[in-house]
């Protein structure tokens, strides 16, 4: 199996409380993490006490190493220290946000994980309780001033001086190999399944963002996704922790505010994903007042980004895109860097992971020879939570993904499509996105998304729902001409929808599932969007 060098020495790994001692002791004043949704400012001197008071709270609840705690009903400021407060004590953190699924789907996932305790917010919603038959014990959020009056048994997130309960010395509060976290998948294709990860993961990763961003310890950070999701916690979280960065936090993007926040705060490297891009061009910022003059890139990760959008948005906004492939199971596995970039691809393999494409045969392709991508190494998830409580491995093994990928002569990987994802029309493999990337190229189309439907002659047959931009109308006959203009005959879409929307999850991915059914319903009534032959 091919793959990257790997770097020269890895620094080894350290504990949440060595870090966090280290950053206070040599930047005690400077902003460690900053809440921008409650303009909330914390010091790496009082992360450390508070994490550390988090921690004696959690064990005087009775909380051991390894036992299993939800993190439930939160993001920002609050929820980040709740994560480094389990993590102190050798804890294993399990995000999940209940109003994402389905209370039956939220009730089957808790009770797989099977948690010690939940954790909720004091003012938060009752629904947590509704899925969980366990304890609930609920939190106070995050103050400078010091924490609020609260119920007795709420956890308070202060730095509690007491220490009539000892910590785990610092350095051995965790291991690698422990288990650090529990954490749901999107659950596009069915039930979310539950990755489970050790502290090696997360520490490798880490250090493939960091190289991937060129990230040092000035730069400020900002996250505005979920840190339920594991790219949120490997590119923004644990690069903080590691090199004693100030990482700001929104609960969520904002379009009204995000210029704001990266001129008032500096920020040097934001987070991203398509739709934000999109969103942006679609708004177009006024940067002539030096808005983004600090940001020197934007990740874009999560879903596949098309080409044109990245050059339509670098051209405007002149910063630079780093777009990035990882997964819930493995990780980051390839990156642009920002001295060597390629539009239209992912980049190439990160240093702490062993990648290939392969055929049907398991032989690694050639140049532009489109296979699947499959990798292996120390940094893969450990495995997945059963229902039964037993952990079906990953790691230890290639890991052949769902991915269909091509890699250039010069390393570069383009992504095709996942294999669920292939229209296969009369034999014809036909990646959805060469026709998404087509109809992008036409100036009133925002938004599109290809699909395969059933199709009695050729077994399958593509169509496509487009998202025009507001104040235009394009016709459906028109949008097919402009593909039949630019791909070959067997990759013309079938039928063109014109649609509002495209149905995506927090994630940003296209719920594929939910245009099929659009789709029958459509040919079941014969009425519900203009069509063409």
């Amino acid at each position: 199996m091919s793959s990257t060098s790997q770097p020269v020495a890895d620094p080894p790994y350290r504990t949440v409380a060595v870090l966090l001692e280290q950053h206070r002791r040599r930047t005690p004043e400077k902003p460690a993490i900053v809440d921008v949704d409650d303009r909330k400012s914390i010091s790496f001197e009082e992360l450390a006490g508070v994490v550390d008071g988090i921690g004696r709270q959690l064990l005087r609840r009775g909380i051991k190493k390894g036992e299993r705690v939800v993190l439930a009903g939160t993001e920002g400021l609050d929820k980040l220290l709740l994560w480094l407060g389990i993590w102190r004590i050798g804890a294993v953190v399990c995000p999940l946000d209940v109003s994402f699924v389905r209370p039956a789907i939220a009730r089957t996932l808790i009770d797989t994980i099977a948690p010690a305790l939940v954790l909720a917010p004091a003012n938060g919603d009752d629904s947590i309780c509704a899925v969980t038959d366990g304890p609930v014990t609920r939190f106070a959020a995050w103050s400078s001033t010091g924490a609020d009056e609260a119920a007795p048994e709420t956890l308070r997130l202060d730095s509690d001086d007491r220490d009539d309960v000892a910590l785990p010395e610092g350095a051995t509060a965790s291991a690698p190999g422990d288990i650090a976290s529990m954490c749901c998948t999107s659950g596009t294709t069915g039930m979310p399944k539950i990755v489970v990860y050790d502290h090696a993961c997360y520490w490798l990763n880490s250090l493939d963002s960091i190289d991937l961003l060129g990230l040092n310890v000035d730069d400020r950070a900002l996250e505005y996704r979920s840190f339920d999701w594991y790219s949120a916690q490997i590119l923004s979280l644990m690069p903080f922790l590691q090199l004693g960065s100030t990482l700001y936090v929104a609960r969520r993007f904002s379009m009204s505010r995000f210029a704001d926040w990266i001129k008032s705060h500096r920020v040097t490297v934001s987070a991203g994903v398509p739709t934000v891009l999109n969103m942006l061009l679609e708004a177009p910022v006024d940067t002539r007042d030096g808005t983004f003059a600090t940001l020197r890139a934007m990740t874009c990760s999560t879903a596949p980004l098309s080409p044109v959008q990245w050059a339509r948005f670098e051209k405007h906004y002149g910063i630079r895109i780093l777009n990035l492939y990882g997964s819930s199971e493995a990780g980051w596995m390839c990156g642009n860097r920002t001295q060597r970039r390629r539009i239209g691809t992912v980049g190439y393999p990160v240093a702490h992971i062993e990648f290939d494409i392969v055929d049907p045969d398991g032989v690694s392709c050639g140049p532009d020879v489109e296979g699947q991508v499959v990798v292996s190494g120390p940094k893969l998830a450990l495995g997945l939570l059963c229902a039964d409580g037993t952990i079906k491995p990953i790691r230890g093994a290639p890991l052949f993904t769902r991915d269909v990928a091509a890699r250039d002569a010069d390393g570069f990987v383009r992504m095709a499509a996942r294999m669920d994802d292939l229209i296969i029309r009369g034999g014809v493999k036909i990646v959805p996105q060469e026709i998404e990337d087509a109809m992008l190229g036409h100036p009133d189309v925002q938004d599109v998304a290809a699909l395969g439907v059933p199709d009695p002659v050729y077994g399958q047959e593509s169509v496509c729902f487009v998202v025009p931009h507001p104040g235009t109308a394009p016709d459906a006959e028109e949008l097919r001409a402009y593909c039949r203009a630019h791909l070959p005959r067997e990759k013309w879409p079938k039928h063109v929808y014109l649609v509002a929307s495209l149905p995506r999850n927090a994630r940003s991915k296209i719920l594929r599932d939910e245009l099929r059914q659009q789709w029958w319903q459509i040919v079941n009534t014969a009425r519900d969007l203009p069509e063409c032959e």
